[in-house]
């Protein structure tokens, strides 16, 4: 009979197990180091600065802190995972100020377009509303965005066109008396024009049509001459002295060119006009010649184309009642035509008194 006997299991050397072991620790400590000790990258947005840092950590909080970012109250962040990267993207709080129609308010965001924070805010702009910027353009702190609104209106009013005055001289008019002829009229147009408003106040205006309602008339007067009043020419005093009558007592007064005077004073006369001769008087008004000399007894009007102004002479009346005596030709008048004479007295009773009369005109040297 054959018999069979069974061997006893080989043990492994003592030696060989305390390796075994040894690389086994060896492989979960350096598992265990792989984990623990592992950096993450973080890319970090912040507006236009970007940075990238490296943690440890996995709190976004703590990642900012080191990578030495503030964050106020109001500012916040959001964090994606993408191809091995963290991002990071910090949301600063924007203070904008939003001016509507005149209004004034501030309010925060995040960042988003100005028609979203309009919209936001319920503010919808009109057609031909004015935005001070594009409606997609990104806020950022500090932003302005007025918006004013615009208005077309068409209005209607008068313009009143005052009338113009034109004067004409007449030289039988005293200086500074006025005589209308035509009543002046203001003439009226009314206009239909666009205006536009800019938060309710008017900034532009055109006329789009006019229509003269009222005609302006121009005011037509004539007045007396504006005359300059120039120093009186001395003059003898001897204008209403009396001469001797050559058919009286039988003494010539008149003879060979000379008028002799009773007082004895001589005048040199050239030529002896007959002319009719009438009367004037300012009254207790001061009145101006057209020599531009005050107007008084001795100062004579006449027609500078018979008798030349600046003419000296000597008139007394054919019925011999009257004599005017020395006289110069300072004045002018409308009536006085040809050989005729205005004789100046002080006052109405004496021009009523004298009337018209033929009168002798010796023209002195």
């Amino acid at each position: 009979m054959h018999r069979t006997e069974k061997q006893a299991p080989r043990r492994k050397k003592p030696w060989k197990r305390a390796i075994a072991i040894v690389l086994m620790v060896a492989v979960v400590v350096a598992g265990l180091s792989l984990t623990v000790f592992a950096q993450n990258s973080y890319l970090i947005t912040d507006g236009d600065f970007v940075t990238v840092h490296r943690s440890y950590s996995t709190d976004p909080d703590v990642v900012l802190d080191e990578a030495g970012i503030e964050l106020s109250e109001e500012d916040t962040y959001t964090t994606t995972y993408r191809n091995g990267v963290s991002r990071i993207d910090i949301q600063r709080m924007q203070m904008v100020t939003v001016i509507n129609a005149g209004g004034q308010s501030v309010i925060g965001t995040y960042g988003e377009t100005v028609k979203t924070l309009l919209t936001r805010m319920g503010i919808v702009p009109n057609t031909g509303d004015i935005l001070s910027c594009e409606e997609d353009t990104p806020t950022y702190d500090g932003m302005v965005i007025e918006l004013k609104h615009k208005e077309i209106k068409q209005v209607e009013y008068d313009k009143t066109m005052p009338f113009d005055t034109k004067y004409y001289e007449d030289p039988e008019l005293a200086p500074g008396e006025e005589i209308t002829l035509i009543e002046g009229v203001n003439g009226v147009i009314h206009y239909t024009a666009q205006a536009v408003y800019e938060n309710g106040v008017k900034v532009s205006q055109e006329v789009v049509d006019e229509e003269t309602t009222t005609k302006m008339v121009t005011r037509l007067v004539v007045r007396g001459p504006e005359r300059k009043i120039n120093d009186q020419p001395d003059e003898p005093d001897h204008r209403n002295e009396s001469f001797e009558d050559p058919m009286n007592n039988g003494e010539h007064a008149i003879s060979g060119g000379t008028i002799t005077t009773v007082s004895g004073t001589s005048y040199n006369y050239t030529d002896v006009l007959t002319v009719t001769c009438t009367a004037y008087s300012c009254g207790d008004r001061v009145g101006q010649t057209a020599t531009g000399t005050v107007a008084r007894v001795g100062a004579v009007a006449v027609d500078p184309r018979y008798i030349p102004l600046g003419t000296k002479m000597y008139i007394v009346s054919n019925d011999g009642q009257y004599i005017y005596g020395y006289c110069t030709a300072e004045d002018t008048g409308g009536s006085i035509k040809g050989y005729k004479i205005d004789l100046y007295f002080d006052t109405f009773d004496e021009c009523w008194e004298f009337g018209v009369r033929t009168c002798t005109v010796y023209v002195l040297n």
